[in-house]
């Protein structure tokens, strides 16, 4: 088939509003021609509303990557942005009224990166099909971008009145709540999408988040635990609950588990951190110095890693050195409190003058 013939197609389905057809259709289209932009878009879009969010950010990437210096296929290299919005642009022209038509330029937009043109089509593709949940649910997502998080928690609570069986129009809200501080209010809708899906690892790691906000440890504790049940190689889960085990001043429990989330992701900067002032703080100084060399080898400008590096290499013995690393967090440091307490450490050692 023709990518005309695909193309005639995936209008019909758009407008139809047959999101599922629409990605099958472009599944086999890409298959078929990997480097058509239009094949691309649709999966995206198919990948979106069917909530397969992994998969459509791999296609999102796939679709606007950009080219090896040796490629020499000329189509690959040409940015798709205008393409795919005239494609669209122009089913919306021709069907001015037909939401599907504008959500899926509302979609492409959003792609492209024109939030303020893809909030316009979600509003239009709104007020055509005034009970579907899905621009809402889309429009408060490109609020929430744009840190509106007001309006997009309107939105998203328009969608869970339309949809109250959707995880994603809840756990969204519950995000945005989350972004606004509204604790309670987020913690409530992560509890209602566990009751519809209670084996998502990823609604347990945000409800534990926001009861860990709360001060409410251990209820966090549980929820982080069942997360890395149903997900065990999630090191933010296990990162997570070394900090609220050491908040708890359980610091066994903490060192067990940020241990475990450096295990999963070697190269995470901040619970080598972590690591590092636990270990410092327990007098092991050889594990402490260890540890804030692996954070500084993968966040070479954090401050704080700077200065427990200079405090583990000065209790070392290993005076130069942990100079060296004390005045590099000094200039790196923001905060005035911090930066004076890096600077009487300067001048403890002779470092610097009072």
């Amino acid at each position: 088939m023709r990518n005309h013939d695909h193309q005639t197609q995936a209008r019909a389905l758009i407008l139809a509003r047959n999101w599922n057809q629409v990605q099958e259709l472009a599944r086999a289209w890409s298959q078929a021609d990997p480097n058509d932009p239009i094949a691309r878009l649709l999966l995206v879009t198919g990948l979106l509303l069917k909530g397969d969010y992994r998969e459509a950010y791999v296609q999102h990437d796939r679709l606007f990557r950009l080219p090896d210096e040796e490629e020499s296929d000329t189509a690959a290299q040409q940015d798709p942005r205008a393409a795919l919005r005239a494609f669209a642009g122009q089913l919306a022209g021709e069907h001015p009224d037909n939401p599907g038509a504008r959500l899926f330029l509302g979609l492409t937009l959003a792609q492209i990166g024109d939030l303020e043109g893809a909030i316009r089509e979600y509003k239009e593709s709104t007020r055509l099909a005034p009970n579907d949940p899905v621009p809402h649910y889309f429009h408060g997502q490109a609020l929430q971008a744009l840190d509106r998080l007001d309006m997009a928690i309107r939105e998203y609570r328009e969608a869970v009145t339309l949809a109250p069986q959707d995880v994603r129009m809840r756990l969204n809200l519950g995000s945005a709540y989350y972004e606004q501080g509204i604790l309670e209010s987020a913690i409530a809708q992560y509890r209602e999408a566990l009751k519809l899906n209670p084996d998502d690892p990823y609604i347990h790691y945000n409800l534990g988040l926001a009861l860990a906000d709360q001060g409410r440890f251990e209820p966090a504790i549980a929820a982080y635990k069942e997360s890395a049940r149903l997900n065990p190689k999630d090191p933010l889960v296990r990162y997570a609950l070394g900090i609220v085990h050491e908040t708890k001043g359980r610091v066994n429990e903490a060192i067990s588990e940020l241990e475990a989330a450096v295990q999963l992701a070697p190269t995470m900067a901040s619970a080598y951190a972590k690591l590092g002032w636990l270990y410092y703080n327990k007098n092991k100084v050889p594990l402490a110095l260890e540890n804030f060399e692996m954070a500084a080898r993968y966040d070479p400008d954090d401050a704080q890693t700077l200065h427990g590096l200079g405090l583990a290499k000065l209790a070392a013995g290993k005076k130069d050195e942990g100079i060296i690393s004390s005045k590099q967090a000094y200039q790196k440091e923001e905060r005035e409190d911090k930066k004076r307490l890096i600077r009487s450490v300067l001048v403890k050692v002779g470092a610097l003058s009072h």
